[in-house]
Order: structure tokens, then C-alpha cells, then sequence
């Protein structure tokens, strides 16, 4: 969009004016990868373009390949189409009249078979900030998917709402960032300018001004850790009586995440995390296999003795629910409800619970009511054929629920469930009568409630 506010306009006059950074493209050129690839049973140096056979005859990929030609370490990859292309980005940090501006590019290099790789430059985008009014501006392309991140749109003035959270550009971060980076007086005492790490500068810079913890990875140089810090998690926040040890003792790390990973796996096995031969082992990456293989097995020996208890609880629970449906037909054989045409009878064997769900076209057995505890299921019928599904309650003698076809009533609903409460203290005093049953129902319960 154009520039509006006084802002945008004087940032977009200075913008005019700069002068792209041509002196950092060879800084940028020199950060690619060299690279190579096949073609039959040849390698191709794609930065030489020579060719040459093998000494290995392996159908696997070669590594650390050196062509004889240019005697540059090259890694493979396929070209497809017959190009391959490679994108870095970059930026420049630089402080223009009060303006602290990051300024984003990208570098593309074009590669082929027969020819020497080419390289290509694009503006991004730049963000403005002023410091003394908090106040930020941002010029650059608009956002695509596919490339470097951008379009090949217009170079213009962008608008960010904030109340939408971050935006693309507030989320974009380079992959490396140019020398000789100019910083705004209020950054002066972090001695930014040293380019140790890798972080970009835009979220560092904002870090640096919330967290002393972050300064201090910066000052110590401790690179892994504040490259996490700033741009993966923030573990920082909880181990940071462990990164003050580590600080002590001066120990360098590789890799922050095998170590924040390493940290909770001494968590686990409530090692004391306090002390630095526990905390800073000469091998971490040993050490943390070690733990890994430790912890897998643990978790295997949990999981195995919950198998066992569970398998043991299923055949608890079957045993229970045969005895249980097994002294629900002795003490319901001549149970049964009558009323001209209509008969209500008890619905126990499985083959019959599974015969009703077929016919009327529900739930009852696939869901497995014939096996909870505490309900009688009962089967409304005329002249044999299944009107309609009830569900008792055995705690309370109540209807829980009473379908037909399609779990939907039929029209003889009323006069079923009028038959069935108008019985229901004949069926409360055989019940209460059979203590046997009820204890086998407490004991499926329990088993049921333990599974779940």
C-alpha cells in the first residue's frame, strides 16, 4: 500500500535512497553448499561440472565426496528437470538517522549439469523501528508459499495489525546474518556485533530487552544454547540453576536439545540434578543413550506388568460376567410379564440379545448392554416377534431406557412401560431374594469401574 502516516512516508523517502548492501554477496555466495550428482554411473560436480566414475561401484549414495577437479567436499542431491536451486537468506542489520532497520534478502543458486552455477538476488523486505516512539515500519514484497517466502509482488509499505498476532514477517527468520552489523545505542551494552552465533537479530534484539537470561547466554558465548533459547523452546527458564553450573564449569555444548532431553531424563530417575558430574558428563551424547535405553526399559516393564494386570482383569471380568449371566437365567427361567397379546421376558443369552439388535436394528448388543453390571435387559413381545428393548435398573427397580425399531417407540410404548412398573416390586423381591446375584453384580462392577 502507499505510505500514509508521516511515518511511512519519511521511512519510505530514506528507503529510496538506500543503496542495496552489493559488498555482503560474496559472504552470502561463500555460506552455499558445493554439490554433486549422477548421471548413469558418473558423478557430476555441479560447481566444475566435472565428470568422473567412482573408485566405489555402490548403488548407495557417496559421501564425503571430493571432486578431483575443483577438490571441493561436495554433497549429493538429484536434479530434477535439469536444475536444482538452493535459497539462503540473509540480513543486514544497519542503523540509518534513528532507525534501527533489518534488512532481509535471499540468494538463489541456480545449478546444472553443464553449466557453472548461477546466482540470483532479491530484496524481501525491511522492518524500521524507532525506538523512541516503539514505533516499526515494514517495506518489502508480499508473503508467498513457495521459494524464498515471497512473492513477485511490489516493493511497498506492508500493514500489520497486532491484534491479529504476528505476521508473516514478524515470523520470517534468516538463515544467516552478514558482518559488520550496525546496532542502535540502547543495544551498545550487550556487545552485539560479534557474530558468534546464528540467531536473527530481530528476535534476539527483542528477547535481549525482556530477559536477563538471554544476556547472559549472549555474553558467556554459550551458542547452542542461546540459538535455542531465541529460537526453539525456552527450557531455559526451567534449567537455568543447571545452565549457571554449566556456566562455572565452562562446558561447552554441541547440542542444547540432547541436553535440555538429557536434564529430563535425570528428572525421571530423581537424579540430583544439582550436581555438575551428574549434570555435565564428559560424554553427553553417551550419557543420554544410556539414559534412553535405561527409560525404555522401564516404560517396556510398565507396560508389560499393565498387559499382565490387564489380561488378568479381563478374564476376571469374563469368569464374573458368565456367573453373572448364568444366575440371571436360573433366577429369571420363569420370570415373564403378561397382558392379553403382550408377554415381557428376560433377554440374558447372548445369541438372543444379538438376534433382538438385529431385528430391531440398535445398539443393544454391539455396545455390550447384556454385559454391564447392575441393569436387566427384558424383551417386549407379540406372538414371538420383538416389539421393543428394556433396560432395567437393578440399583433403583427403574426404567433406564425402552426402543423399538430404529430406536424408535412403537404403539404399544405406553402400555409396555406401564406393564413393566406395575411389576416392578415382583421383580425387586426375586431379586433381593437371590443375594447371590446381586454379589456377583458387585463383583463385575468393580471389575468394569477398574478397567475403565
Amino acid at each position: 500500500m502507499k505510505p500514509k502516516t508521516k511515518l511511512q512516508q519519511e521511512v519510505w523517502n530514506i528507503h529510496n535512497k538506500l543503496s542495496k548492501p552489493l559488498e555482503h554477496r560474496p559472504f552470502v555466495i561463500s555460506k552455499h553448499d558445493f554439490y554433486y550428482t549422477t548421471h548413469y554411473k558418473n558423478l557430476i560436480c555441479l560447481e566444475c561440472n566435472h565428470s568422473w566414475k567412482p573408485e566405489v561401484n555402490s548403488k548407495k549414495s557417496v559421501s564425503n565426496v571430493i571432486c578431483p577437479s575443483c577438490k571441493r567436499k561436495v554433497k549429493q542431491l538429484t536434479i530434477y528437470n535439469g536444475q536444482f536451486i538452493r535459497i539462503l537468506t540473509y540480513s543486514v542489520i544497519q542503523l540509518v538517522d534513528r532507525f534501527q532497520v533489518m534488512r532481509y534478502f535471499s540468494c538463489w543458486k541456480i545449478m546444472h549439469k553443464n553449466k557453472k552455477p548461477v546466482y540470483k538476488f532479491r530484496d524481501l523486505f525491511e522492518e524500521w523501528t524507532e525506538y523512541d516512539k516503539n514505533k516499526s515500519v515494514v517495506i518489502g514484497l508480499n508473503t508467498s508459499w513457495s521459494g524464498d517466502g515471497f512473492s513477485l509482488s511490489d516493493y511497498e509499505v506492508r500493514y500489520n495489525n497486532p491484534k491479529y498476532g504476528p505476521s508473516e514477517y514478524d515470523r520470517f527468520i534468516s538463515d544467516l546474518n552478514c558482518p559488520g552489523a550496525e546496532f542502535h545505542p540502547r543495544f551498545k551494552k550487550y556487545g552485539l556485533g560479534v557474530d558468534f552465533h546464528n540467531c536473527d537479530y530481530r528476535l534476539l534484539l527483542s528477547k535481549l530487552e525482556r530477559s536477563s537470561q538471554i544476556e547472559t547466554l549472549l555474553k558467556a558465548k554459550q551458542k547452542e544454547l542461546l540459538f535455542y533459547a531465541v529460537h526453539k523452546d525456552e527450557r531455559y527458564y526451567s534449567y537455568w540453576s543447571q545452565i549457571k553450573i554449566l556456566l562455572r564449569h565452562k562446558y561447552k555444548i554441541k547440542d542444547a536439545g540432547i541436553w535440555y532431553d538429557y536434564l529430563d531424563l535425570l528428572k525421571y530417575f530423581n537424579k540430583d540434578i544439582r550436581n555438575p558430574k551428574i549434570i555435565l558428563p564428559k560424554n553427553l551424547k553417551k550419557a543420554h543413550n544410556e539414559y534412553v535405553v535405561k527409560k525404555q526399559k522401564r516404560i517396556d516393564q510398565q507396560n508389560a506388568e499393565r498387559e499382565v494386570k490387564r489380561q488378568e482383569n479381563e478374564r476376571l471380568r469374563a469368569e464374573a460376567e458368565t456367573a453373572l449371566r448364568n444366575i440371571k437365567a436360573e433366577v429369571f427361567k420363569n420370570f415373564s410379564l403378561k397382558n392379553d397379546r403382550l408377554i415381557i421376558v428376560p433377554l440374558i443369552d447372548d445369541d438372543d440379545v444379538k438376534e433382538e439388535g438385529r431385528i430391531l436394528k440398535h445398539c443393544v448388543h454391539t455396545n455390550n448392554y447384556h454385559k454391564k453390571s447392575g441393569i436387566l435387559l427384558m424383551s417386549a413381545r407379540i406372538d414371538g416377534s420383538p416389539l421393543e428393548t428394556i433396560e432395567i435398573s437393578l440399583a433403583s427397580y427403574s426404567i433406564i431406557q425402552c426402543r423399538g425399531l430404529d430406536n424408535k417407540p412403537t404403539e404399544y410404548h405406553d402400555q409396555i412401560i406401564d406393564l413393566v412398573r406395575r411389576n416392578m416390586g415382583k421383580l425387586s423381591r426375586l431379586v433381593e431374594k437371590h443375594k447371590d446375584l446381586k454379589e456377583k453384580d458387585s463383583i463385575l462392577k468393580n471389575l468394569q469401574h477398574s478397567a475403565a
